[in-house]
């Protein structure tokens, strides 16, 4: 598994290690052909891996023993692991043995001392690459000696054989009476199958998507024998689609309407297809589809036939089916089960009542149908309906699920999502989400950048290391591996999990193949440590285990959630780390963070606990991309210059306030940013009248994200025009309409004098603005920007008519946010063309009107207002594009019985969703802190649905977790912690999430 990214080290750090043997020709030499012939075993290396996990996952292919595989794989990825390690300790010796300056001779003898050292170190690193290079020769004479009885079968591109297909296809038959939780669904999708009244009858494709194992092919098959589609639809034909192309499917097709004898390829088979279907009602079921080739087979059923025919794609990915459903389609996204309907599973499976002690191995299952029964099974076969047997199927579920044949089925659906993966690197990014506890939300950003950190993603031709573990995110959602807890405006999770066997499969994985090390999880550890996680449940036992002598100095990254023990915390431990992720460490201190600033290799550091300040010693970390100290008790954390001139920082995430600075040291500070400083991220600063910190950010020529607070002083002073200033020019170097920066300013308390400044042309671009403060009117700049896609407007009083009248003027806006104590507000013919997402919170919504024309483009409307008064003037039958509508719980029940019929006689049929809050905008201010309101807008998604086991009207409930200054954008208002509740009026399909 670590093949892959040892290998992109090595192409990555190549170059460097040859540049520090300089003056020595035969050990540069020696050293570049060495690592040149490991590079060539790594990638043999990979390719032997892959190879393992497919016929692994198929069952062996009956020549080569297995246990001798395993046993040569664990020798391969020991050898990958000890080459990074190799590499890694030769780079840190080298940072630690840098020249140092000054002149005179005193340096002189200094740099001769110095030049024996490397020459010192350079000399062992060679030796211990030709150690490598001979244990990588041994391993693989001993793959030819144990594998020389027969070479390994070829396995297909999806990584399934044969056999794991036919295991799968002859275990997807449920029986009617073992199902739960489908006739809602089922109702659905037979809503959604209807005609469309005033619509043109013609060829509908529903694609039902989700998670392996919540139930689609047994939802569809419901769907498919069902009395009214079979008296409606004929012919009906089942195909079983996994591991078959799109020439297979078809031909299927024909067997089943039994028609012979067609030969050649596609093209023939859907000629056939038209001619046999034209003017028939049919509906075909495509199970388990896995590759995109919808649009090769789309042609062979008619559409415009005055024929309302169906066919229904069950499907993981989410790309597969929204390419399947984009003409006239619908998305159906599977939600799991409901803690009652779990129950009713699982006893169903045990023939027992319900069962206190095995609501913990419910809450394992997360709703998964398949789950719910196979392990309740384990338990029936076992004989451990205890309270002992359940809590050691809870604790060693991964093991279970190793080696119990009673899981075997769950099994298979859990190793294909990973097996299916294309690539190591991608793999590796799955695993590491086993660093996280179960239940732990994931923040998408701080994946992405410990991926980055870590190593496991590298730039290719034509994308940025960035962009790469950006899409492999969007892969791991796209494939229903992982689920938003959490949309941004944008659209994009910002925080997501995966379900719960997942973890325990990838977690069960991740340990065994020594990928992470577990100290709650793993009953014994490992003699090398790369990944240490300490989870809040096992403080006790990370204390029990580390009392012993266990050697940190080979650990790439730390984690620690909650409590732990101090000696933990003796940095001078861990030589090698790159990532340090202490921001739910309760015990962390100032007197910490100085050891902190010896980690010359770290990259990414995240802070939180008791921590008051910055060091000045943080200079001493040359390679930290990310410093995040959100979490962090104290609301402004003084930072020194030091932090700012760190040379390959890129995010600096926190509340921060900076010092003040001597004139000198502000030159040689704006030099350094204006040439050297690769900062992209500044969220944020707390700033007054003073000038340094505008000063600055007028040199921060790469940032593309800036949050500011401004602060009046003593004597009420709002003179802000240095900001103004810096503000202006920040906004200017917006010139790419594809890498528009991003703005974020809270100025509750002062006037937004400082603001008032226009752009000479249309020319400079914003992704997102927020503005938080006493809004009289729309900045003028706003309305003279190229384009804004995002903008958040925030009042602790009424919006002006002036402001929204002026927001027909913002151009190709998307989103839109506005937060105040009431709102009237009208749009008028023609206005917001281009909005695709209105959200409005407000404790007295007045009016909204939406004149004939207006908003032609929105597909979401969010509501939050508690006192909401029926449509309150909304004509939604003028949103010809409207796909959800989401409103506060509190409202009236004839308010929801308007919104619901007038969903219902609208030609798309918007979902009704509805944010259940304790507390919602009933206070605009806590003392002078900006918060914003906490919801979950992905509870307004199927996918949330999955998440949250909404369903038929349960109300789970959501905690969110109390969020910072830091965190936040620009609202006050009092927390919105509680339940959210999603109802579906009219059967509707899955779509985009709100974000509020």
């Amino acid at each position: 598994m670590e093949a892959a990214v040892v290998s992109a080290v090595l192409k990555t750090l190549g170059p460097k290690i040859f540049a520090f043997v300089q003056g020595n020709y035969e050990l540069r030499r020696d050293l570049e052909r060495d690592i040149q012939y490991i590079r060539k075993e790594l990638d043999m290396i990979a390719a032997a891996i892959e190879d393992h996990e497919r016929r692994s996952w198929g069952g062996g292919d009956g020549r080569i023993s297995d246990d001798v595989q395993r046993i040569w794989i664990e020798g391969v990825r020991e050898l990958a692991y000890s080459i990074e390690d190799g590499i890694d300790r030769y780079l840190h010796d080298v940072a630690l043995g840098r020249e140092p300056g000054g002149g005179g001779a005193s340096s002189s003898l200094r740099q001769k001392g110095h030049l024996l050292k490397k020459i010192s170190i350079r000399a062992k690193f060679a030796a211990e690459i030709r150690e490598l290079k001979r244990k990588s020769e041994e391993i693989s004479k001993l793959r030819i000696l144990y594998t020389s009885g027969g070479q390994p079968s070829a396995s297909g591109s999806s990584g399934v054989s044969a056999a794991a297909s036919s295991f799968l296809a002859s275990h997807t038959q449920t029986p009617a009476a073992d199902l739960v939780g489908m006739d809602a669904p089922r109702d659905e999708i037979l809503e959604l199958m209807r005609e469309d009244q005033g619509r043109p009858k013609q060829l509908k494709v529903i694609s039902v998507v989700g998670f392996g194992g919540l139930g689609k092919t047994a939802l569809a098959r419901q769907v498919y024998d069902s009395v009214a589609v079979g008296e409606q639809y004929n012919p009906r034909i089942w195909v079983r689609a996994s591991d078959k192309d799109a020439g297979d499917v078809l031909k299927e097709i024909l067997q089943q309407l039994q028609v012979g004898g067609v030969q050649g390829h596609e093209e023939g088979s859907r000629d056939v297809l038209v001619e046999r279907l034209r003017f028939k009602r049919f509906l075909i079921v495509i199970d388990d589809m896995r590759t995109e080739y919808w649009n090769a087979i789309k042609n062979a059923f008619p559409k415009d036939t005055g024929v309302s025919s169906r066919v229904i794609v069950t499907t993981t990915i989410q790309s597969i089916a929204n390419a399947c459903s984009a003409d006239n389609g619908h998305v159906y996204t599977m939600r799991a089960l409901n803690e009652n309907q779990s129950k009713e599973l699982f006893f169903k499976q045990t023939s027992l009542e319900e069962y206190a002690p095995a609501e913990q191995v419910m809450k394992k299952c997360d709703g998964l149908p398949l789950a719910l029964v196979t392990t309740a099974q384990l338990l029936q076969s076992k004989c451990q309906m205890t309270p002992a047997g359940c809590a050691k199927l809870c604790r060693y579920m991964g093991d279970h699920l190793e080696n119990e044949e009673t899981l075997a089925r769950l099994k298979h659906v859990l190793l294909q999502n990973y097996s299916s993966l294309p690539g190591y690197a991608l793999k590796a990014c799955l695993l590491y989400l086993s660093i996280f506890p179960s239940d732990h939300p994931i923040k998408r950003k701080r994946l992405i950048r410990r991926w980055l950190a870590e190593g496991f993603v590298e730039a290719d031709h034509c994308r940025s290391a960035m962009d790469v573990a950006i899409d492999n995110f969007k892969a791991l959602m796209d494939r229903s591996i992982i689920q938003p807890i959490d949309v941004g405006n944008d659209t994009e999770a910002k925080t997501c999990r995966t379900h719960g066997m997942m973890l325990e499969f990838i977690l069960q994985k991740s340990i065994s193949e020594n990928f992470i090390t577990s100290l709650y999880d793993q009953a014994r550890l490992p003699d090398k440590i790369r990944r240490l996680s300490l989870h809040p449940k096992g403080a006790r036992a990370a204390r029990d285990k580390t009392n012993s002598s266990i050697d940190f100095s080979l650990v790439r990254s730390l984690t620690i959630f909650g409590e732990i023990g101090p000696h933990i915390l003796e940095f001078c431990k861990y030589k090698l780390l790159r990532v340090l992720d202490l921001e739910e460490c309760e015990a962390l201190e100032d007197e910490h963070l100085k050891k902190i600033s010896n980690l010359s290799m770290l990259r990414y550091l995240s802070l939180g606990g008791n921590i008051t300040t910055i060091p000045k010693e943080i200079s001493n970390l040359k390679f930290l991309e990310t410093l995040d100290a959100r979490k962090a008790k104290t609301e402004i954390i003084p930072i020194p210059i030091e932090v700012i001139k760190l040379p390959c920082l890129i995010h600096l995430l926190g509340v921060f306030s900076l010092p003040d600075v001597r004139q000198q040291e502000m030159s040689n500070l704006q030099s350094f940013l204006s040439k050297k400083s690769n900062l992209e991220t500044l969220a944020g600063f707390v700033t007054d009248q003073s000038t340094e910190f505008p000063q600055l950010m007028r040199h921060m020529n790469r940032l593309t994200k800036v949050k500011v607070w401004c602060h009046s002083t003593a004597d009420g002073n709002d003179n802000f025009s240095h900001l103004s200033s810096a503000i202006e020019e920040f906004i200017q170097r917006g010139t790419d309409v594809n890498d528009a920066p991003s703005l974020s300013l809270s100025f509750d308390g002062c006037t937004q004098d400082f603001l008032d400044f226009t752009l000479e042309d249309n020319s400079c671009y914003l992704s997102s603005l927020k503005l938080h403060g006493q809004l009289r009117s729309l900045p003028l700049f706003v309305t003279k920007l190229g384009s804004v896609t995002e903008l958040c407007l925030s009042s602790s009083g009424q919006l002006s008519r002036d402001v929204l009248a002026s927001l027909s003027n913002v151009r190709s806006l998307h989103y839109l946010k506005l937060i105040s104590t009431e709102l009237n507000f009208v749009i008028e013919q023609g206005a917001l063309k281009t909005l695709r997402r209105l959200c409005i919170v407000v404790q007295s919504l007045v009016r909204l009107e939406n004149q004939e024309g207006a908003l032609p483009h929105l597909e979401s409307l969010c509501l939050l207002c508690k006192g909401l008064n029926g449509l309150c003037g909304t004509r939604i039958e003028r949103l010809g594009r409207i796909k959800e509508v989401a409103l506060d719980d509190a409202v009236s029940e004839d308010t929801r019985k308007e919104w619901k019929e007038a969903a219902k006689s609208h030609p798309r049929q918007p979902r009704i969703c509805l944010f259940k809050t304790k507390e919602l905008v009933d206070q605009m201010h806590i003392g002078d802190e900006p918060r914003e309101i906490s919801h979950s807008p992905a509870a307004t998604s199927p996918e949330a649905e999955n998440l949250m086991k909404l369903d038929n009207g349960s109300e789970p409930s959501v905690e969110h977790r109390k969020r910072k200054l830091g965190d936040l954008l620009f609202f006050n208002s009092r927390k919105a912690n509680g339940n959210i509740k999603t109802e579906i009026s009219c059967g509707g399909s899955s779509h985009d999430a709100i974000s509020t």
